[in-house]
C-alpha cells in the first residue's frame, strides 16, 4: 500500500494560482526538510492563524485528517472573505458562527460563470467545509469524498 501525501502545513497563503487560475499547492512538505525544532514552528504559526486542526495542540504528527481539517478552514475563508482568526473582532474565528449564511460574503452570491449561485449551493458547500473541520478527526471527511462532493455541489 502506497503511503499517503500529507501536507502538514495547508494554508490560504500555500495555495498559489497558475495564468489559468488554476490552484497549485506550494511549500508542500517544507517543514519536514527543515530540522525538528524549526519545523516545528512553521507548525506552531499555523496554528496560531487557525488551519491547525485541534489533535495537533496534543500530538504533533500531521494526518490526511488534519490536512481535511485545514482544508475546510480554507474553503470557509474563501466563502466568508474573513481570514479563519481574527484577534480584533469580538465575533471570534469563522468557524464560531452559528448562522452558517450569515458566514458568506456578498458578492458569493449572484453569478459565477455560466451558473447562478444559490443559497443552496452556499450552504451545501459551508456544510462540506464545517464537516472538514470537525473536531474529531474520525469522522472528516475524505479529500476523495470531499472532490465528490465539491463535484456534486457543482452540476
Amino acid at each position: 500500500m502506497q503511503k499517503p501525501i500529507v501536507h502538514g502545513n495547508l494554508k490560504s497563503k500555500n495555495v498559489l494560482l497558475d495564468q489559468s487560475f488554476r490552484p497549485r499547492v506550494s511549500d508542500f512538505g517544507l517543514h519536514l526538510l527543515l530540522n525538528l525544532a524549526a519545523g516545528q514552528e512553521i507548525l506552531e504559526a499555523s496554528a496560531g492563524e487557525g488551519y491547525k486542526a485541534p489533535e495537533l495542540i496534543k500530538m504533533k504528527e500531521v494526518s490526511k485528517e488534519s490536512d481535511v481539517y485545514s482544508f475546510g478552514v480554507i474553503m470557509l475563508e474563501l466563502v466568508s472573505s474573513k481570514l479563519p482568526t481574527n484577534k480584533n473582532s469580538t465575533s471570534g474565528s469563522v468557524l464560531e458562527h452559528e448562522k452558517l449564511l450569515d458566514l458568506c460574503s456578498s458578492e458569493i452570491l449572484g453569478r459565477c460563470g455560466e451558473k447562478d449561485v444559490t443559497k443552496e449551493y452556499v450552504l451545501e458547500y459551508i456544510e462540506l467545509a464545517m464537516s472538514c473541520c470537525s473536531p474529531s478527526p474520525s469522522i472528516r471527511p475524505s479529500f476523495k469524498q470531499v472532490l465528490r462532493k465539491l463535484e456534486e455541489i457543482k452540476k
